[in-house]
């Protein structure tokens, strides 16, 4: 890609990123289109494809890009849990929300756009890149599970697995109801909390509930 998108002031540059990620999240590699990309972003086509060669692209940079922000918002909410002591899985689970509704309100496509990218079927992810993302995904569940006093589920309960059941709910929520303002993910988040909640009185010994 040319180097001069970077010259582009932070927001402009978060535009034509938010737009873009806005627009992939909502369909298809293959069905969306450069010209809406360009549209809700207020700039030409030519534009564009003056900062991005093609289309793929500027799938592929926006792919590594959300990839990045996604570990910076994991990083920076453990560092934020680690500094205040917080050790309780559904408790940091739930003050993540905060560092999240950050990130929206910075890039509100970003997390659709990678839900869809990951499971795009039009060959424009590699096996390889699929996998870096299911390696990140892994190495942050890893790192979450080590910091938490992971005693407190009862006998036999895999707190990876409930990770993993936590993490495909939000999916299945964030894809139905297409929600991607700040306001409809606060709305959608507390409706994930009550299931959560749900999971802690099932999951946790009597004594930690």
């Amino acid at each position: 890609m040319n180097p001069k998108f970077f010259q582009l002031p932070e927001e402009r540059q978060d535009l034509i990123r938010n737009s873009a990620m806005v627009e992939f999240g909502e369909g298809t590699f293959k069905k969306t289109s450069a010209d809406a990309i360009a549209k809700r972003a207020g700039v030409s086509k030519a534009l564009l494809f003056h900062y991005f060669k093609d289309k793929r692209e500027m799938y592929l940079y926006l792919f590594q890009y959300a990839i990045d922000q996604c570990m910076e918002i994991f990083n920076r909410h453990m560092l934020k849990a680690s500094y205040f002591g917080e050790t309780d899985f559904f408790l940091t689970l739930e003050k993540g929300h905060q560092v999240k509704m950050d990130m929206v309100r910075r890039h509100p496509g970003l997390f659709r756009f990678v839900m869809r990218a990951y499971y795009e079927r039009d060959g424009v992810l590699s096996p390889r890149l699929r996998k870096k993302l299911d390696d990140v995904l892994e190495q942050a569940t890893g790192s979450f599970l080590e910091r938490m006093d992971l005693y407190k589920f009862k006998d036999g309960v895999d707190p990876k697995a409930v990770v993993r059941l936590l993490m495909l709910a939000s999916e299945g929520m964030l894809a139905e109801t297409g929600a991607y303002t700040a306001e409809e993910i606060g709305r959608l988040f507390a409706e994930y909390k009550k299931y959560a909640d749900m999971l802690r009185q099932f999951l946790y010994k009597e004594e930690y509930l």
